[in-house]
C-alpha cells in the first residue's frame, strides 16, 4: 500500500513538473545547456552543465536540438549568436538569460591599439585597425558553397547617410557612450566625441570627449560584426530569445530592400525570414541602422550566402522588449504575417537622423493579420509607427505614441481593413518631410479610427489624402488585384481630437479616388487661441478643418464653389471670400458639416488645462459635463477601453471610460480682475482627470 501511494505521488509530481515546463515552452524531455563564461572551467568542449558550462552561446547553439533550452549566465558575450537550426511547434529551442542576471551580447570588441597622439590636436588620437579584428570563423558544418572570411565595416559605405556625409557602417563607443562619426578633418577637430576613418581605411582618428587621461584608460569598443543574434540559414522557425541586452551591430541602411539591387532589411537581431519566433524581455539598442528585423529581409540574402527569399514569414510574438537608440529604425519587416507586437518600448530610434524612407519606431510592409498593442513609442527622431504597403486585417490598439517626429502613425498604400483604436497619439513634432500630424496617411483606404485620444500635435490631428498614382495590392474574391490608390472608406468615430495646433481633421473632397469617408461622434477642440497670452483660465478654442485636394488632383475652386452653394442660404445671402479661402482653406465646424456632411453628432466640449508630460506620461485635463450630449457608434471588435476595462453599453468618445466631468460655470463678469472666466475652477482631485499612461 505504501509503495502504491508513493507511485501515485511520484506520478502527480512528474505531471506537475511537465505542466510547469510546458508553460515556459520547454519539453519535458528537453535538456538545459548552460553557458557561463565566468566559470573557471568554462569550455565549448564541455557537456553544458552548471559544473561544466559552455564558454560561448554559439558553442551551446551547435548542440541545441528542438526542445532544448540554452541558459546563459551573466557576462559580456562578444559573438554573433547564429542558431544552426530551429525548433518544432511543440518543442522550440529557447535561448534565455539566467533570471535576474545581466547578459550582454555585443557586436563590438574591445579596441586597444597603440594610440598615436595627433600633433597639435588636443585629445585627438590615431589607432590602426588590425585585419585580425574582422576575421569570420565559419560555423561547423554550415553547408554553404561559399562563406565570407572577413567583414570590415570601416571599409564599407553607409547607404542613404544623412546629409552629405560619406561614412562607414562602423560604430565606436567610449565608456559605453556612442561617438559621432564625421567625414571631414575640420569636423573632427571641432566636435569633441567624434571619430573618422582615415583616407586609406586602415585606421581611425578619435577625438576623445573631454578626456584628460590617456585613452588607454578608457573602455573603447569598436563594432566588428554586422549582427548580434541572427542565424546564417534563412527561414528557421520556433526559436525563443529571452532576457538579453543586444547592442553594437554594423548593418547597412535598407535602401531599396525590395529590389535585387537593394540593401536588405537587416537588424543587429534578425529572424532571417524565419517564423514563429518569440522575442521577449530583451533590450536591443545601438544598431548602426536597424535594431530588429522580423520579415523576409527582401530578395537579397543579407549574409551574401545566395539563399532564396523565404516564404510564410512571420507569426512572431515580440513582447516586452526595449528597442532604442538605433540608427534608423527599431523594428522593420516585410511580410511578417500574423505577428503580434505587444508591450514594447520604442525610444530614440533614428538616432542618426536619416531622411530617407525606412525609418520609424516600427516600419512594416505587408503586415497582414497582425496586432500592435500596448506599446510605448516615445521620443523617436522619426515616425512612431509606419504601416506601409498592405496592412490588411490588422489592428493597432491601446498604444501610447508620444513625442515623435513627423507623425505619430503613418498609414500608407493599402486598402485595409485596419482598426486603430484606444491609442494615445500626442505631442508629435513638426520636423522633416512631415509636419507633425497625429495620424498622417496617403494612398490608403479602409481605415477605422475609433476611441483614440489625438492631442496636442503640431499640425493636424488626422490628415488623409491621395499623394501618388501607385497601385495597391488588394484582394477581391480571394484573388490579388492591383487598383489605383485611393483615400476612401475612412471611418473616424468616437475619438477625442483636441488641442492640435493647426487643425482637427483634413479629409479629401469627394472624387473618383476619395469617397465614403465618415467622421462623426467625436469630441473636437483646437489649441488655445494663438493671440492670447493667458491660457490657464481659457477653454480650448473651436476646431478647424480642411477639405483637401488629393495633392491638387481636385480643383480647389470647385470645392469653394460647392461650399458657397451649401453655405450661402445659411449665411443670410452672404457668401465667403473664395480668393482668401483658396489661400487659407480652413473651415469651422458648421461649414465642415455643411460641406462634407461629417461630424453631425460631434460636439465641441469645454476643456481646460490639458497637459501631457512626455517624461512621466502623466495626462491631465478638466472637461465640462457632456453626459447628456454625447452619443457614440458601436465599432466591431472594440470591446475594451485603453486600460482594458469592458466598454459600457453607451461608451464615451475617446480611450477612457472613467472620465470625471465638471459643471464649468462662468466666473465673475469682471474677468480682468479675476484672471479669466474659468480662473475660479480649481485643479482639484475632484475635477481634474489624471491618468498615468504607461505602463497600463
Amino acid at each position: 500500500m505504501k509503495n502504491r501511494y508513493l507511485y501515485i505521488f511520484s506520478s502527480v509530481f512528474t505531471l506537475l513538473i511537465c505542466w510547469v515546463m510546458s508553460l515556459h515552452g520547454i519539453s519535458p524531455s528537453s535538456r538545459t545547456l548552460v553557458v557561463n563564461q565566468q566559470h573557471p572551467k568554462a569550455s565549448d568542449g564541455n557537456s553544458g552543465t552548471e559544473a561544466a558550462p559552455f564558454l560561448t552561446i554559439g558553442g551551446a547553439a551547435e548542440l541545441a536540438m528542438p526542445g532544448d533550452t540554452i541558459l546563459v549566465h551573466a557576462g559580456v558575450y562578444r559573438e554573433r549568436v547564429a542558431p544552426p537550426r530551429g525548433g518544432d511547434n511543440d518543442k522550440p529551442i529557447v535561448y534565455m538569460a539566467a533570471p535576474k542576471e545581466e547578459v550582454y551580447i555585443k557586436g563590438s570588441d574591445v579596441w586597444q591599439p597603440d594610440w598615436e597622439k595627433v600633433d597639435g590636436q588636443e585629445n585627438i588620437y590615431f589607432g590602426v585597425l588590425s585585419p585580425d579584428m574582422f576575421a569570420i570563423s565559419p560555423p561547423k558544418d554550415h553547408g554553404f558553397d561559399t562563406f565570407p572570411t572577413a567583414f570590415n565595416p570601416y571599409q564599407l559605405t553607409l547607404r542613404k547617410a544623412p546629409g552629405v556625409l560619406n561614412v562607414s557602417l562602423g560604430q565606436l563607443f567610449v565608456n559605453g557612450a556612442p561617438l559621432i562619426e564625421v567625414d571631414h578633418q575640420d569636423d573632427l577637430t571641432a566636435i569633441a566625441g567624434s571619430w573618422m576613418v582615415n583616407e586609406e581605411k586602415t585606421g581611425l582618428y578619435v577625438h576623445f570627449p573631454g578626456y584628460s587621461r590617456s585613452p588607454k584608460q578608457a573602455l573603447v569598443e569598436l563594432t566588428v560584426r554586422p549582427r548580434v543574434f541572427a542565424p546564417y540559414r534563412r527561414g528557421l522557425g520556433y526559436i525563443h530569445v529571452k532576457g538579453f541586452v543586444m547592442e553594437h551591430g554594423a548593418t547597412n541602411f535598407p535602401a531599396g530592400f525590395w529590389s535585387v539591387h537593394g540593401s536588405p532589411q537587416a537588424g543587429i537581431m534578425g529572424c532571417r525570414g524565419g517564423h514563429h519566433w518569440v522575442i521577449e524581455g530583451n533590450t536591443i539598442r545601438y544598431g548602426k541602422t536597424v535594431g530588429l528585423d522580423i520579415g523576409s529581409e527582401g530578395p537579397v540574402d543579407a549574409d551574401s550566402l545566395g539563399q532564396p527569399q523565404p516564404e510564410n514569414t512571420g507569426y512572431h510574438m515580440i513582447r516586452n522588449n526595449i528597442i532604442s537608440d538605433n540608427g534608423s529604425a527599431g523594428i522593420v519587416g516585410i511580410r511578417s504575417t500574423a505577428t503580434k507586437i505587444i508591450g514594447n518600448r520604442f525610444e530614440r530610434n533614428n538616432r542618426l537622423g536619416f531622411k530617407a524612407p525606412e525609418v520609424g519606431g516600427v516600419k512594416l510592409h505587408f503586415f497582414i493579420g497582425g496586432e500592435i498593442r500596448q506599446n510605448l513609442f516615445r521620443g523617436n527622431y522619426c515616425y512612431g509607427l509606419w504601416l506601409d504597403n498592405v496592412y490588411r486585417d490588422s489592428r493597432v490598439t491601446r498604444n501610447v505614441i508620444v513625442g515623435n517626429q513627423g507623425t505619430g502613425i503613418f498609414i500608407e498604400l493599402g486598402e485595409g481593413p485596419l482598426l486603430v483604436d484606444n491609442n494615445i497619439i500626442a505631442l508629435t513634432y513638426n520636423t522633416g518631410p512631415l509636419t507633425g500630424d497625429g495620424i498622417y496617411s496617403h494612398d490608403a483606404s479602409g481605415v477605422t479610427l475609433a476611441h483614440n485620444l489625438i492631442m496636442l500635435n503640431a499640425n493636424y490631428g488626422v490628415w488623409a489624402h491621395v499623394a501618388t498614382d501607385r497601385k495597391t495590392h488588394g484582394i477581391q474574391n480571394g484573388e490579388e488585384v492591383r487598383n489605383l490608390t485611393e483615400a476612401s472608406n475612412w471611418k473616424i468615430v468616437n475619438n477625442m481630437i483636441i488641442g492640435n495646433h493647426v487643425g482637427a481633421l483634413s479629409l479629401p473632397a469627394e472624387s473618383d479616388r476619395s469617397g465614403n469617408n465618415l467622421s462623426d461622434h467625436n469630441l473636437l477642440a483646437a489649441s488655445y487661441n494663438r493671440l492670447t497670452v493667458d491660457t490657464y483660465s481659457k477653454e480650448l478654442d473651436r476646431p478647424l478643418f480642411m477639405v483637401n485636394t488629393n495633392k491638387e488632383r481636385i480643383s480647389m475652386a470647385a470645392i469653394a464653389e460647392e461650399l458657397i452653394r451649401k453655405t450661402t442660404p445659411e449665411r443670410g445671402g452672404v457668401g465667403i471670400n473664395t480668393e482668401r479661402w483658396e489661400r487659407l482653406p480652413f473651415l469651422e465646424l458648421e461649414d465642415w458639416q455643411l460641406l462634407t456632411g461629417n461630424d453631425q453628432h460631434s460636439i465641441v466640449p469645454k476643456i481646460l488645462r490639458p497637459g501631457l508630460v512626455e517624461s512621466t506620461l502623466q495626462l491631465n485635463f478638466i472637461m465640462e459635463d457632456i453626459s447628456s450630449l454625447v452619443k457614440t457608434l458601436p465599432v466591431d471588435g472594440v470591446e475594451v477601453d485603453f486600460f482594458g476595462n469592458p466598454l459600457p453599453k453607451n461608451p464615451l468618445p475617446g480611450p477612457f471610460q472613467n472620465i470625471k466631468m465638471t459643471d464649468l460655470t462662468l466666473g465673475p463678469s469682471t474677468e480682468q480682475e479675476q484672471g479669466g472666466p474659468y480662473r475660479h475652477i480649481k485643479s482639484s482631485k475632484e475635477n481634474m482627470n489624471n491618468f498615468w499612461l504607461w505602463p497600463n
